[in-house]
């Protein structure tokens, strides 16, 4: 659907609805949110966006309690009316989500707080190919309220709408329906590369952290991403050594990420068990490489499936279609697999959080890191490995996946 289509229909459907909230973050803080927008020539832009500007959406720690006054609204009107026609849900009702995110919230100003957390990895986050970033709210401000600094890109042009800060125009980008070609891909992963590599970069990030005085950690970032974001995060890593781990969910691996070399930093990849129908290959060289690297590097990797899962269901989305009425009688356009919404959230929550706990602060679950649990039967372990090169799964770690 078009946006000239849209604005038809939009204001008798925007009525009023009493207010939805997520699942409130897990950490003992509560999640300031900013957000930043970074000068950057993209050379012949694909997307319909200006091609010199990304977005950044920064969420970190503060002990400021959340008020209506400083409350950042989930959805705009334009955004809530294009995804809601897709998953039949009124534009009334994706607006009524609320977030606890607070804008410009103060900085932890307790020393024994900054002392604890100022030198965690700041984490940096891509998301899936024509998502805005704040469809993963719940995963990022769940990471926020443990204590880190997460930094989240877009790419204005690429998601069919995107509101900007500070009073600018929001931008139009490729329909929601936009088939994206193999060509197409790649040209959107080297662009989104570049902005995660300008990001860190010292006239990024670093520079924005000097220029305010804030005690974010600009040496070491941990790079994660659902999709099209998970390769930008793996071909970032394998550039920059400050990145020391990464966390793929679902994503499979385009253009040079595809080669990436993570000399054993911590890696974990999640799928959906329909993963190989569209990328039959790109996961199993890429574990099967990392493999042979650590038995001289050193490493260590986990490879997760969450059986009854489906891609789009590493989303906020999937909350969405549980949390909220869906029009009677309509015909379902996506599949977000068989397991819930909020059991999704809490098993993407949970190993993520444990993973970067680990890589952060050296608390390593065994439990829940080195197989199956009890708790999570969804999750099934394909393959490990660890520092001495050998997966404790077995050593073909494609077996039973071409």
């Amino acid at each position: 659907m078009h946006l000239p289509q849209l604005f038809a229909y939009l204001l008798p459907l925007c009525l009023s609805a009493a207010a939805t909230h997520l699942s409130a973050p897990s950490g003992p803080y509560n999640v300031g949110f900013t957000q930043h927008i970074f000068n950057h020539t993209t050379p012949n832009d694909p997307t319909p966006g200006p091609g010199n500007i990304f977005l950044t959406s920064i969420y970190y720690p503060t002990r400021s309690v959340p008020s209506p006054n400083t409350s950042v609204a989930y959805f705009d009107a334009t955004s809530a009316a294009i995804w809601g026609d897709v998953f039949n849900i009124l534009p009334s009702h994706l607006l009524s989500l609320e977030t606890t995110l607070q804008w410009q919230a103060p900085l932890l100003s307790d020393k024994e707080d900054v002392e604890k957390i100022k030198n965690w990895p700041t984490l940096v986050f891509g998301p899936g190919g024509g998502m805005n970033a704040g469809y993963f709210t719940s995963l990022l401000s769940d990471l926020a309220s443990q204590g880190y600094t997460v930094l989240a890109l877009d790419h204005p042009g690429e998601a069919p709408y995107l509101p900007l800060p500070y009073g600018n125009p929001g931008v139009v980008g490729w329909d929601i329906y936009m088939p994206y070609t193999d060509s197409l891909i790649v040209e959107m992963y080297e662009y989104r590369r570049a902005e995660m590599v300008a990001l860190l970069g010292p006239d990024g990030f670093p520079a924005l952290v000097e220029l305010y005085g804030a005690y974010f950690n600009t040496q070491q970032y941990g790079a994660f991403g659902h999709s099209i974001g998970a390769a930008t995060a793996t071909g970032a890593m394998d550039g920059l050594d400050s990145i020391v781990a990464g966390f793929n969910i679902d994503g499979g691996l385009f253009g040079d990420s595809v080669n990436a070399s993570l000399k054993g930093r911590p890696y974990f990849m999640t799928m959906n068990p329909n993963h190989f129908a569209s990328d039959p290959d790109t996961w199993i060289s890429f574990a099967e490489r990392y493999a042979n690297e650590s038995k001289t590097e050193g490493g260590w990797l986990d490879w997760t499936t969450v059986e009854g899962s489906a891609h789009l269901a590493f989303s906020d989305i999937s909350l969405w279609v549980e949390l909220l009425p869906k029009i009677e009688n309509a015909t379902e356009k996506v599949d977000l697999g068989n397991v819930s919404g909020t059991r999704m959230d809490e098993i993407l929550k949970t190993y993520v959080v444990s993973f970067f706990e680990w890589v952060t602060c050296g608390r390593y679950d065994e439990k829940l890191l080195d197989g199956e649990v009890e708790a999570w039967p969804e999750v099934v372990f394909n393959a490990k490995v660890r520092s001495d090169g050998h997966g404790t799964d077995g050593q073909n770690l494609g077996e039973g996946h071409a």
